[in-house]
């Protein structure tokens, strides 16, 4: 039984372009439980791991997905070209983690600058959303704790340790495929104030 299942979970997995949630897995298989489906996606990984497989199984955003082991990065850089986010995207990004849901003149606050046009690129790669109400606020999104390899906002590391790990994962963007990010525009802050004035 639990083989059969292990390779349903697999290719359910396999077949999604996001995260997938124990609620979507039983959608197929409607007597799992978490329990269970982390025994078997463990099997799967250690599976992956004894045959010398390039991808694993990780959990993010609370649900499982793919991904390729970073020792293939670089061989993933050279055929696809990823888009980098600025470092305002990273500080934008880095407030509404820590302080969000929040408002447009809190970030602005905390930067110092207006961030209407880093926030409009951010809302285009679905890094971040729009919660309505009086005012608007700002929040990350499951694609936002997918692209950081993060299970919640409650696994960002302390503000102490922040700088270092955010300047690392910083690099880790370039690791992303563009089809993950999908920047539609690649108009900068420089380029909206031209346009506005």
């Amino acid at each position: 039984m639990a083989a059969a299942d292990r390779e349903i979970i697999e290719a359910i997995i396999f077949s999604s372009d996001s995260a997938l949630g124990l609620e979507d897995i039983r959608k197929a298989l409607p007597e799992m439980t978490g329990e269970i489906l982390e025994k078997l996606v463990s099997e799967l990984n250690n599976i992956y791991g004894e045959t010398g497989r390039c991808f694993r199984i990780i959990k993010a955003a609370n649900g499982y997905m793919f991904v390729t082991i970073e020792g293939f990065s670089p061989y993933l850089k050279a055929l696809l070209s990823p888009r980098r986010l600025s470092q305002a995207a990273f500080e934008v990004l880095a407030v509404i983690a820590y302080k969000g849901p929040c408002t447009k003149l809190v970030i602005d606050g905390v930067r110092g600058v207006d961030s209407q046009s880093t926030l409009k690129t951010l809302l285009k790669t679905e890094l971040i959303d729009v919660r309505p109400g009086k005012p608007m606020k700002y929040v990350t999104t499951d694609h936002f704790l997918e692209v950081f390899g993060l299970n919640s906002l409650k696994d960002l590391p302390d503000m102490s340790q922040f700088e270092e790990v955010f300047a690392e994962t910083a690099g880790r963007m370039d690791e992303v495929q563009p089809e993950q990010l999908e920047i539609k525009s690649t108009e900068t802050e420089e380029d909206s104030a031209e346009e506005t004035e």
